[in-house]
Parts: structure tokens; C-alpha cells; sequence
């Protein structure tokens, strides 16, 4: 498609591109100087002539460059079919949405016939090299997500110069959503080991792998290269229907010069893809071939354990008991508590405000954590606080949306009877601190944020079975009160509107 696009050239639109097609100009060479065209001018068409001579030059020498530069973005697909050998399929996955917080896990890649995956604390630098190799990067949300991922874990990386992001290709001709629900909607399958997986569930497989379950990082591998195999088949999908939209009249003119925009079909198969162990390392290999070599023992985890917390909080003069709240924003539905005493977590569920104090005031906490707001903007609906957590990529509900007015409104009532009875009363946001601590939050799964409070070496007593969300997130506030009395908090926003209380971990994303 390439070789018929004149809007390359300054100062031609969409409309004078169509002109020229109307005209008989259907690809580059059909520019020539004895051509008369109404209201092309020869000193026009001299200059477009010489910019298409210059485009001739960048295609002959697979300069996207060039293209990158003349073309505009919407624009990028018409270059797929002749840079096909030259275009890398990519999707990356992480410990969790935050390029602020988390760290990328797997880089899969695909060019259309090899399979390249990279690793965390293994070979992930490789991926520096290997884009090298490649003009056209294509993506789902690539633009969004997996290049300032990648951009934070690699500053001076080169992305290839044209960067086709499918998620607004795809809603160019009409199709929107998540990747997982275009590919049902155009037929596209995966084999049962991954249809349940979402980009979601992928960081908790990682963290299942971290703790020992091999299998984890095989279905999170086979995830990935679903991810990224499939993306040729939509970019197929895409490019067939952007030519087609060109007209029926044009397009088959076009076809009567040799234009041929057709692709030649995948002979591509995806790998039955298998974990082997040898000696130290992991294997994962597709069809027998290696795919990708892990050193387990290399890989950084961020692990914080309670006793280390406790021993902090010990030396900066403070007793370990923290009571968490996690107040609903109304009376009919349970409110979580946790009192967190030593690395014991006493979890109960009340619906009463007196019943938050009774139990909070009785367990005489050197502080109280609130997962509330426990002040109210200057203006509009939302804090310094809530915005700043926004800019890191973790979304914080704004706190007087009408929503939020309930909590927010019992929440600082609540903090209020506590701080007259001289109490210190911090605000937390477990959602916040489940991303920095790499923890899945409850809505994610329920089950594997229990299993990571575990590990830390808390211990979960419950007077109900079995532990609800309320009595997690409870926890999670708990345990954002044992990291400010360690000292290990960062407190955002301001005194007007109020300081929210997240952990501060100082870890690499590498």
C-alpha cells in the first residue's frame, strides 16, 4: 500500500491523494512530468515527484525513518506489507499496572516466524539489542503500557521509529475493548491452559512462580506468546480491511496495475510449549526448541518479612500494634477491622461506628490506619493526593465522587473521635500498597493476596471463616501503620487536604 500513498509528501491530504487516484496516479511510478492534472501545477508536481523519488530511496534501503517522519500516525499500517520482514510483534508483562512501582516480568516478541522471550534478572537486557533488528513495532496498548514500561526499565533503548498500536487501529474500523475480547469477536482462539488468564491474573502467576510453582511461569510464558502471536493475525485482520476501505472502484483499478495488497497467508503454528528442568536452570521449549534459559536463584524479589518491620518499629521506640480499618460506606455492610499485634493479625468484620471504637479503643494501638479519605479537597472532587497516585499509575476514586461521599464523610468523623481521644490516626489506601508491595489486590484474586500476606510471616486469626476482602484490605491498612512506624512510608499530598500513607520500598525495577 506503500508504493500508492502520496500523503507522505508535505502539503498533500487525504484529499489530493484521492485526486490523484481518481486520476490515474494509482502508485509512484505513475508520476510522471507530462502528466497535467487540474490544479497541480508542474512546480508542485516536480516537488512531489522528488519527495516520492526520496520516499523510492528510503523503501529500497528499509528506512521506516523516513516514513516515521513523513507519515502520519493513523497512517503507519500502509507500510506493513512491505516491511513485514522488518516488523516485530511485542507484549510485555509486569508485577503490576504501575511503570512507577512495578517491574516487567516477560518480554515475548514474534516477528512472524521466531518466538524470542525475555526474562527478569535473566536476559531481559537482551531485548536493548535485539530491536535493533526491526523497523515496525506492533503492539496492543503498546503506547500506553508496554513502551513506557519498557522505556522506565531501559532509558536510552531505541524503539523501532514506527510504532503501529492496534488497540486504535482495531477502533479505526470499528472494533474496541480489551485484546481477550477482540480476539472472540473476530474468531480468534486460545487453548484452554490460558482462556481464563487476563492481564490482571498474569502478575499473580508470576508471583506464584517466585514462590516455587514452575508450573506458573510455563502457563504465564504460553499467556505471553498468545499475546503476542496473536497480534499478527489482528494486524493480518487490519491491514486487509484499512486497503479495502480505500473503495471497491479505486481499489480494483489499483489491482489492474499489479498493485497487489493481498498477504500471503501465516504458515506460522503455535509451539506446544513445555518446562524442563536442567541442573540450575528452567527451560522453556516450544516444540522441543528452547525458547528461553532461567536461573531461578538470579531473580530479584521485593520481600519485605514482619519480624523485620517489627524490629524497626522497636528501635525507633514504638510497640508493634497497629489497628486497620477498612470502613464501608454504609452501616449495612460490614466493615473490616484488624488489629495487628507483634505479626499476629486479629480479623473481625462489625457494621456500627461504636463497634469500630469500641474495638479499636480497647486494643490501644500506638496508631490507627483508616482506608478512607480523612480529609476533604479545596475544590473540586478530588486531593493532591488522589491526582499524585494517578500520575504513578495507581487509580485512586476521586474522594467526593457520590460514591466516595459516604466513606469519605465517615471516615473523617471516625478520625476525628479517635484524635480527641489522642490517638494518632494516619489514612491509607490498601489498593495503593497491595501495587507497591506487589501484592494482587482482592478483586484481582482474594486468594493469592492472602498467600502474600502469609508470606510475610503474618499470621491471620479470624473470628469468621472464611477471611473476607473487608477483613484483608483491614489488614493491608494495618500493615501501611506498621510501615510508618518503621519509618519506611512516603506521605503524598499536603496539610490542607491531607497526607495519604503508602510504604516506601526502595527496590530496582531491573
Amino acid at each position: 500500500m506503500i508504493k500508492s500513498t502520496f500523503i507522505l509528501v508535505p502539503g498533500v491530504g487525504k484529499k489530493t491523494e484521492e485526486y490523484l487516484w481518481q486520476n490515474g496516479i494509482l502508485i509512484w511510478d505513475d508520476l510522471r512530468d507530462e502528466i497535467s492534472l487540474k490544479g497541480i501545477g508542474i512546480t508542485r508536481r516536480r516537488y512531489i515527484k522528488t519527495q516520492i523519488t526520496a520516499a523510492k530511496e528510503a523503501l529500497s534501503k528499509k528506512n521506516a525513518s523516513f516514513f516515521a517522519r513523513y507519515l502520519p500516525q493513523c497512517e503507519y499500517w500502509r507500510l506493513y506489507k512491505e516491511f513485514q520482514d522488518k516488523t516485530l510483534f511485542l507484549d510485555i508483562e509486569t508485577t503490576g499496572i504501575s511503570s512507577y512501582y512495578n517491574a516487567i516480568t516477560i518480554i515475548g516478541t514474534f516477528d512472524g516466524k521466531n518466538i524470542r522471550i525475555f526474562v527478569k534478572d535473566n536476559n531481559l537486557n537482551e531485548i536493548v539489542e535485539y530491536l535493533k533488528n526491526y523497523e515496525i513495532l506492533v503492539t496492543f496498548n503498546g503506547k500506553l503500557f508496554d513502551v513506557p514500561f519498557i522505556k522506565k526499565n531501559f532509558p536510552n533503548i531505541e524503539i523501532p521509529p514506527v510504532h503501529i498500536d492496534l488497540r486504535f487501529l482495531l477502533r479505526s474500523i470499528g472494533i474496541s475493548g480489551p485484546l481477550k475480547e477482540v480476539e472472540k469477536k473476530l474468531g480468534i482462539e486460545r487453548e484452554s491452559d490460558v482462556q481464563g488468564i487476563n492481564g490482571r491474573e498474569a502478575p499473580v502467576l508470576w508471583g506464584r512462580f517466585v514462590r516455587g510453582d514452575r508450573e506458573a511461569l510455563r502457563k504465564l510464558v504460553l499467556y505471553n506468546i498468545y499475546d503476542t502471536v496473536n497480534l499478527k493475525e489482528l494486524m493480518d485482520f487490519c491491514y486487509s480491511k484499512k486497503c479495502e476501505s480505500i473503495g471497491s472502484d479505486i481499489l480494483y483499478r489499483m489491482k489492474e496495475r499489479r498493485c497487489d495488497f493481498s498477504l500471503s497467508p501465516s504458515k506460522f503454528t503455535l509451539p506446544k510449549v513445555t518446562l524442563h528442568r536442567n541442573d540450575h536452570r528452567l527451560e522453556i521449549r516450544g516444540d522441543g526448541k528452547i525458547l528461553v534459559e532461567i536461573e531461578k536463584k538470579k531473580i530479584k524479589r521485593l520481600e519485605i518479612k514482619i519480624d523485620y518491620l517489627i524490629k524497626k518499629i522497636r528501635r525507633r521506640g514504638y510497640k508493634p500494634l497497629v489497628v486497620g480499618i477498612d470502613p464501608s460506606g454504609t452501616k449495612k455492610r460490614p466493615s473490616g477491622i484488624c488489629i495487628l499485634r507483634e505479626e499476629n493479625a486479629y480479623l473481625t468484620t462489625v457494621k456500627t461506628d461504636k463497634e469500630i471504637i469500641s474495638r479499636t479503643l480497647n486494643a490501644k494501638p500506638q496508631v490507627i490506619s483508616i482506608d478512607s479519605p480523612l480529609h476533604l479537597p479545596v475544590s473540586g472532587i478530588s486531593r493532591k493526593c488522589e491526582k499524585r497516585l494517578k500520575e504513578r499509575g495507581i487509580n485512586a476514586y476521586p474522594s467526593l465522587i457520590e460514591s466516595m461521599k459516604k466513606l469519605t464523610m465517615r471516615g473523617i468523623t471516625l478520625s476525628q473521635i479517635f484524635e480527641e481521644q489522642s490517638y494518632k490516626v494516619i489514612e491509607s489506601y490498601p489498593g495503593a500498597a497491595q501495587d507497591i508491595l506487589r501484592f494482587p489486590r482482592k478483586k484481582v484474586n482474594l486468594k493469592e493476596l492472602r498467600e502474600d500476606l502469609t508470606d510475610m510471616g503474618i499470621k491471620l486469626i479470624s473470628e469468621k471463616k472464611p477471611i473476607t476482602h473487608d477483613e484483608l484490605d483491614a489488614l493491608t491498612s494495618a500493615l501501611v501503620g506498621y510501615f510508618y512506624l518503621a519509618g519506611m512510608y512516603e506521605a503524598i499530598g499536603d496539610r490542607e487536604e491531607g497526607y495519604l500513607i503508602i510504604p516506601y520500598v526502595i527496590s530496582s525495577p531491573h
